[in-house]
């Protein structure tokens, strides 16, 4: 692929992107609690009770935890969020689910195996340790150094321990967490591979590569992914969670750290490349007020989004586990983002923050829920999970309309973003929110009573293919450049395809989008995304914006150059139909 960024990865947490080279991760590692303040005796959690009191939850933060049980609290924060622009956990809890049996990977920075709220809820000898130099990587992934751990607040948010009278409590806090240090690794395709296998149920990836230009990953990995879906979870498929990324706005010095002048980009969760495969759960971020957080990517590719936050001053961020003791973590002495994460009465011992953020945060609330999910029926396929969640997703920010180019750079005649869209299968669809926010309760109610016979996952293949054509797309102009592919298979979309090359000076001026027979217009690419590339070279987007409806007829590509100056033609596109 070009441009390929396998080296370049960010990390999607608090309010910065991290470098890191990219890794993998399979097998376990034994974890021991040494930690002298490490209680002794913790019960095996249990539900709350039906019909309990939110103030009477026994852990004494879960009150400030608005993503779980959202009252408008402020959680140390200057504003708080909108009443009932949470996950509906209480939905779930009333229907008694806590993920008990799940089995969840976190491939991330690291754990920190001995912290109070987590230790009881890891499992022990199956964490990996990524900076070993080889295979099997069963070791230690407690983080070093005094910062913030990304991996021990993404663990927190999914399975803390519930009700044992300290900190909050995960999204599932019956399910079992192994911790993958990876992202502090080497960057090896075999690490890669690895952490996407083993005997789990859902991995958590709260990372991503830049979207500053397309962003390749190895085939390899494409195809560890696809035998995921296909053989882990006894056939069933494990359920893999991806953060969209953090790049609403960024700058191409992400891409490139020396350049000269680095200019804004606007990003689009379609340009790293295994988002454009229908194997991950891609996960955009809503904040407490039930609005794309400030920071989340768009794009066609998104499927759900989840409770993300803001930056946890002016506006709730997310309350979940720290590294313990204020000498390190992000809350510690000298914290300055609220008083919560200087040693508050409240947090004494700074093992918690609550400034935690960025789809990071929103993507392990989707793992979490989806642990509730197989909690309800373990026998759920991952198709059978994706098509839960949004059927039972919340059309959040239901008002929102078409939407300008954040920059100002429209084009008359052209919409920049389109707002909410209802497909001709009645699924409804935005590029901010995919089919909407997670509803646990409903989620976890459909999937109790849940039966289907999907059958086995077709695709066209690539087919219809245009073949080489020489289609001129004109400059600065709404009409557009348009061609049409024929599908005569009939099949029920689950997400559809294409491969695209577009020779161009600048491809950051062009907008792609995507006609079904049916009518439904999905946007795969926004116009002046200031994104580098002086060509379009054989690369996959995907939209789901198609679900549920039916395969057969004419889908229309069409090419939009948004800004004048670069041109150039559209030379070849495939389609390719997943369904069934």
């Amino acid at each position: 692929m070009q441009n390929s960024l396998f080296t370049l990865l960010f990390l999607v947490m608090i309010s910065s992107c991290v470098k890191s080279a990219k890794t993998s991760a399979p097998k376990e590692t034994e974890q021991t609690n040494t930690q002298a303040n490490t209680p002794t005796n913790n019960p095996t959690p249990a539900p709350t009770p039906i019909g309990t009191p939110v103030a009477n939850n026994p852990d004494p933060l879960y009150i400030y935890a608005w993503h779980l049980d959202n009252s408008g609290q402020k959680n140390f924060a200057d504003a708080g969020g909108t009443i009932d622009q949470d996950l509906n956990i209480v939905g779930a809890r009333n229907l008694g689910r806590i993920g008990s049996g799940v089995r969840i990977a976190v491939s991330d920075t690291g754990l920190e195996t001995a912290h109070e709220d987590l230790f009881s809820n890891l499992l022990t000898g199956e964490h990996r340790d990524y900076t070993k130099s080889s295979a099997p990587f069963q070791g230690d992934p407690n983080p070093s150094g005094d910062a913030g751990d990304h991996g021990t607040s993404v663990s927190g948010i999914i399975a803390a321990v519930g009700n044992n009278g300290i900190g909050s409590q995960g999204i599932a806090y019956g399910a079992k967490l192994a911790g993958f240090k990876y992202i502090a690794g080497g960057n090896t395709l075999s690490r890669m591979l690895d952490q996407a296998n083993g005997n789990f149920d859902i991995f958590n990836y709260s990372y991503g590569l830049y979207s500053c230009i397309f962003s390749g990953v190895p085939s390899e990995y494409i195809d560890q992914l696809k035998y995921g879906v296909n053989n882990l979870r006894a056939g069933k498929g494990a359920i893999y969670v991806k953060a969209a990324g953090n790049e609403y706005i960024g700058s191409t010095s992400d891409c490139f750290p020396s350049e000269a002048n680095p200019r804004v980009y606007y990003g689009n969760a379609n340009l790293e490349e295994d988002h454009s495969y229908p194997y991950q759960i891609v996960v955009a971020a809503v904040n407490a007020n039930g609005i794309s957080s400030s920071y989340s990517t768009p794009g066609s590719s998104v499927w759900i989004s989840a409770p993300g936050g803001e930056y946890g001053n002016t506006n709730p961020a997310i309350l979940t586990t720290d590294r313990t003791g204020c000498d390190k973590g992000y809350a510690k002495t000298g914290a300055s983002r609220n008083d919560f994460e200087d040693g508050d009465a409240l947090n004494q011992n700074c093992n918690y923050t609550s400034v935690f953020n960025g789809t990071s945060s929103a993507t392990p609330m989707v793992s979490g829920v989806t642990a509730l999910i197989l909690d309800a029926n373990p026998n759920l396929s991952w198709r059978d999970v994706k098509h839960i969640l949004a059927t039972t997703a919340r059309k959040t920010d239901p008002a929102r309309g078409d939407s300008n180019h954040p920059g100002g750079l429209d084009l008359a005649g052209h919409v920049y973003q389109q707002g909410w869209k209802t497909n001709a299968a009645g699924f409804n669809f935005h590029n901010w929110y995919g089919f909407g926010a997670a509803d646990a309760g409903a989620a976890v109610s459909m999937a109790a009573s849940y039966q289907t016979n999907w059958g086995i996952q077709q695709e066209t293949n690539f087919l219809p293919n245009s073949g080489t054509i020489d289609v001129s797309i004109p400059d600065a102009d709404s009409g557009g450049a348009s061609s049409d592919l024929s599908v005569n298979q009939n099949l029920t979309i689950e997400a559809v395809q294409i491969r695209i090359s577009i020779e161009h000076s600048f491809i950051g001026d062009l907008g792609i989008e995507l006609t079904s027979p049916s009518g439904t217009k999905s946007i795969l690419m926004n116009i002046n995304s200031s994104v580098s590339g002086t060509a379009i070279v054989d690369e996959v987007l995907l939209s789901n914006a198609f679900y549920g409806e039916p395969s057969f007829g004419q889908w229309t590509l069409k090419i939009v150059d948004g800004y004048a100056q670069d041109v150039g033609k559209l030379t070849n596109w495939k389609l390719n139909i997943i369904g069934h």
